[in-house]
């Protein structure tokens, strides 16, 4: 199955795990396949920089570096065309 994760999910997925964090187990277990673009990627990087969720990612001891890592590991990157 393919499927394309809103950032929304990302961050829950990566940050509170849940059914969200579900996903990208079926993701590791190669049940399913991910499909992400740069501009995805951007935003969901833009937002995990909020001050809002600072405290979380210190409380998991994750960087956003260390979460994009993880979100292009799990990924198909796509070129997006104009």
């Amino acid at each position: 199955m393919r499927v394309i994760l809103d950032v929304n999910v990302w961050i829950s997925a990566l940050l509170w795990g849940g059914v969200p964090g579900k996903t990208l187990r079926l993701a590791r277990n190669q049940q399913i396949n991910i499909f992400a673009s740069e501009f995805l990627l951007l935003e969901l990087e833009t937002t995990l920089k909020r001050d809002k969720f600072q405290l979380r990612l210190q409380q998991r001891g994750y960087t956003v570096e260390d979460l994009i890592s993880v979100v292009k590991g799990l990924s198909n990157i796509v070129q997006q065309s104009l």
